[in-house]
């Protein structure tokens, strides 16, 4: 099921409709995320979520919780980390 649900990209259509913005390298990292949770998780219950049809639902709510939660994996390995780091700009090419 993770591997249809990877194939239809739904994870990544989610995060891109609710963050209203393309997929850069943290988004990304948030779809890899998400698809780790799915992998780990109870497959009964995975199965029982993609026959009845409430995925898109559960998976709606995991991304909220990522992206808003700051005790999630995304907060503590994604965010954090941006926040506590500069990105690193000029030309450092001998010349």
């Amino acid at each position: 099921m993770v591997e249809a649900l990877a194939k239809e990209r739904r994870v990544e259509t989610i995060v891109a409709d609710m963050t209203r913005r393309p997929l850069d390298a943290a988004l990304k990292d948030l779809c890899q995320i998400v698809y780790l949770h799915l992998l780990t998780m109870d497959e009964e219950k995975l199965r029982d979520l993609y026959d009845t049809g409430d995925i898109r639902f559960y998976l709606i709510r995991v991304i909220h919780l990522q992206l808003h939660g700051n005790r999630t994996p995304y907060y503590n390995q994604v965010r954090r980390f941006q926040r506590l780091t500069n990105p690193i700009e000029g030309d450092f090419s001998d010349e």
